[in-house]
Order: structure tokens, then C-alpha cells, then sequence
């Protein structure tokens, strides 16, 4: 950071900075009051940084304090740089789950940008964490980022079923996310889901096709783009 405004009262010249996407939410809206931080919705912007309005990749930009945060010492600008987007975006995932230490989690697309993130964040929560995914490398990616357990999408969605019952009791995961743009992604993250469990739907498919019955044995399916 090279210059502070003169209202800014939590950062400091020279501080390491990892700046956020809103330009000056209104903080007026229910989105900016709501009691969960969730101000990235404001619709009374003006504009995302690099998005709509000029930043991001110039070497230098103007940005609202209220949506940055420090960055640790110990933590290098690259290894940071992918935590303001893909990290945010599954990090914030796994708290809408609502899933709480020691409880069972399902990523499905685990062996991904964001997915290979959220097993991380998943582990060092305490969360029970069950990695899927469909292609060689991604299941590797799994592993290598800690996942106890890492199960094949290619299996079909009754074995996967299987696996996550007898790893769970036979009640499934409380809660999925789904990071997969693959159409029956959706389907086999409710599927693994049990009862009146939580799914939250991160991809953007263009087409999705979900069997009602596999929505069903869900009970809550929970569709929210983070």
C-alpha cells in the first residue's frame, strides 16, 4: 500500500494489502447491514476492480479499506494472490455449508482451482472432508492437497453413493458443495447428501440435469452462487 485516505483508520502505508473486488459498496443496503458480511452482493457500487471500473492488473489502484485485508509476512504475494478470488469464493462455500468440526463435507470437483483450496480450508476447520472428482490428475490433486478420503466420479453416482454411506454411517454427508461444471455434477452432489442436509452450488453449468429423486433424498437443497 502506498497512500491511505484520510478516513482509513485500519491499514497503514507500506502495509501488504490483498484488495478486494467491490469499489465503495454503499453501505447502506441490507446486503452492506447484514449480519453476515455479505456487502459482495451490494448492488449500489461503483463497479468491481478490474472488472468495471480500471485496477487489478495496473500497476497501481484505488481501493475501498472496508473490503481488503492484511496480508501475514509469512505469506507471499503469489501464494496470497489466489486467496482473493478462488480461496473467498470456496472458503465462503464451506461457511454457507454450515457444516462445524468433526461433521462430514463432500466437494465435488475437488480436484480443482477451487476445489484443491477447499480441502485445506475443509481440513483445518476439523471438518471430515470427502474429495470427488472424475479425471486422473484431479483425483492426485486431492491427495497431494491432504484428502483422507478421495473417491472416483467415474464409478457412477450409486457406487460414490455407497462409499460416502459406509464412510458416514450410512446417512451421507451433512452438506456438498459442488465446484464441477460437469451436468450431473449437481445430482451426485445431493445424492451423497443425507437427509435434510445442505447443497450449495458453486459452478455455473449450462445445463443441468437433476433426477428428482436424487434431489429429494437431500431433503434441503440449497442453491447458492458464492
Amino acid at each position: 500500500m502506498v497512500a491511505v485516505g484520510a478516513k482509513v483508520t485500519d491499514f497503514q502505508k507500506g502495509d501488504r494489502v490483498m484488495s478486494g473486488l467491490a469499489r465503495n459498496p454503499c453501505g447502506q443496503c441490507d446486503d452492506c447491514k447484514g449480519p453476515n458480511d455479505i456487502h459482495q452482493y451490494c448492488r449500489n457500487t461503483e463497479g468491481g476492480n478490474g472488472v468495471t471500473v480500471d485496477g487489478a492488473f495496473a500497476e497501481y489502484h484505488v481501493a475501498d479499506a472496508r473490503v481488503c485485508c492484511h496480508v501475514p509476512d509469512a505469506v507471499s504475494f503469489t501464494a496470497a494472490a489466489p486467496l482473493a478470488c478462488a480461496g473467498c469464493t470456496i472458503y465462503r462455500a464451506i461457511i454457507v455449508s454450515e457444516v462445524k468440526e468433526g461433521a462430514w463435507l463432500a466437494l465435488v470437483g475437488a480436484g480443482g482451482g477451487l476445489g484443491h483450496l477447499g480441502i485445506q480450508f475443509a481440513k483445518a476447520k476439523g471438518i471430515n472432508l470427502v474429495a470427488i472428482d472424475a479425471r486422473d490428475e484431479g483425483l492426485e490433486l486431492c491427495k497431494e492437497a491432504g484428502a483422507d478420503h478421495v473417491l472416483d466420479a467415474r464409478k457412477g453416482n450409486n457406487e460414490v453413493v455407497k462409499q460416502v454411506q459406509d464412510l458416514t454411517g450410512g446417512r451421507g454427508v451433512h452438506a456438498a458443495v459442488n465446484v464441477s461444471e460437469h451436468p450431473t455434477a449437481a445430482a451426485l452432489a445431493c445424492a451423497v447428501t443425507r437427509m435434510h442436509g445442505i447443497m450449495v452450488q458453486v459452478a455455473q453449468p449450462d445445463e443441468v440435469c437433476i433426477p428428482f429423486h436424487e434431489v429429494w433424498t437431500a431433503a434441503s437443497f440449497l442453491t447458492c452462487l458464492v
